[in-house]
């Protein structure tokens, strides 16, 4: 286990790539963009914006997939005030919405005027999916993730929409298998959540139908009908603090107007749920880092920390799984606690972690430190 010379992503992060001298693919990613013209890469959205104004008469000129988080504030800031264009924004429910998360995505549509259609997951499917995601593959929130891909994409070919803008491309932003920038999101719908084997999912009461909503539709379909998914910040710098930062002038709540959560060392990402985070949480026992590795990896980049300040932060706060989660995860999906820290066991990296006599996980490793014991 080794890690990023300049912040504090380990090379066990899936599809992340280290350079000869120890640096992450997503520093030197960062890195090229301080030299990027965004003056021009501004005037290349202008243009993109003014082709689609107004290509449906007096209706929606775009989409935009939202949460109703600091991103969807950002970016809707962008689209609507900034380039004057009439988006439709397009979102899914949670499974467990705080209060928070619901207020925030009202006040999206109330302070830029917006028309937002919601997909609810449907509970009893979800019920199912979830536990069964935890159980197999380890990643809980599949089920919902498949369909935050899957709608916006459907909506908008749906109601004759091309153009629907996304927010930051996540593989070159962090560091993936497709690392080239581009304002194109179609490469996206290559990855692991969007092209699933169906099939393994219909058992126990879950039917092809039952899921058919999360099913992507077929990338043939989606140009030969001539969508166009954009990454917003392939087009202006992309900072999630900067977001945070916009988004408050409009409106936007952080979570602690309602739950201080254990394990996060920020109040404003991804607080629009409770349970959903047990997901980023699966990280830390599978790759040995989780979100608060992911915060303080991009705050370091900013600028606005140092890694070695960082680093004893991280080691409390990565581990740290919040009460909250397990107890909003169990309730939802009928888990007992006991069960639940069962299925959690299994998927503990036992070349990152030891057990003791008492079943408590121990780190073998130290965060910011190369190779484990």
């Amino acid at each position: 286990m080794k890690y990023c010379k300049k912040c504090l992503m380990p090379d066990t992060r899936p599809g992340l790539v280290f350079s000869d001298e120890g640096i992450c693919k997503a520093c030197i990613n960062f890195e090229k963009q301080s030299t990027t013209n965004w003056e021009s890469r501004f005037e290349e959205l202008k243009k993109i914006c003014d082709q689609y104004r107004g290509s449906n008469g007096n209706g929606y000129d775009c989409a935009i997939a939202v949460s109703g988080g600091k991103d969807s504030h950002f970016q809707t800031y962008i689209i609507k005030e900034k380039l004057k264009m009439n988006p439709i924004l397009f979102s899914v429910g949670n499974i467990d919405w705080t209060d928070i998360g619901r207020e925030n995505l009202n006040n999206l549509s109330e302070a830029f005027g917006c028309d937002i259609i919601q997909f609810q997951p449907n509970r009893k499917t979800a019920k199912k999916m979830f536990r069964k995601a935890l159980e197999e593959i380890g990643s809980p929130s599949w089920y919902l993730d498949a369909l935050i891909y899957a709608f916006p994409v459907k909506m908008a070919m749906k109601m004759g929409i091309k153009l629907l803008f996304y927010g930051e491309d996540i593989n070159f932003t962090y560091g993936g298998k497709h690392d080239q920038e581009t304002p194109s999101a179609l490469s996206q719908f290559d990855n692991d959540v969007v092209k699933p084997v169906w099939s393994d999912w219909f058992e126990e009461g879950i039917s092809e139908k039952d899921i058919d909503s999360a099913k992507f539709p077929d990338i043939n379909e989606c140009k030969e009908f001539g969508l166009e998914p954009m990454y917003l910040g392939y087009f202006l710098p992309w900072n999630s603090v900067h977001n945070y930062q916009v988004a408050k002038r409009w409106g936007f709540k952080h979570l602690n107007h309602e739950y201080v959560r254990e394990g996060s060392i920020d109040d404003y990402d991804q607080i629009d749920s409770i349970s959903y985070m047990l997901n980023p949480y699966l990280k830390y026992l599978k790759f040995g880092h989780s979100v608060a590795t992911d915060n303080a990896s991009r705050w370091i980049r900013y600028g606005l920390k140092t890694r070695d300040e960082m680093i004893p932060i991280v080691e409390e706060k990565d581990k740290t799984l919040d009460q909250g989660i397990v107890d909003n995860f169990c309730e939802f999906t009928g888990m007992s606690k006991n069960e639940f820290w069962k299925v959690m066991d299994k998927w503990y990296n036992k070349e990152l972690f030891e057990q003791d006599k008492d079943g408590v996980w121990h780190p073998k490793f130290k965060v910011g430190i190369d190779s484990v014991k």
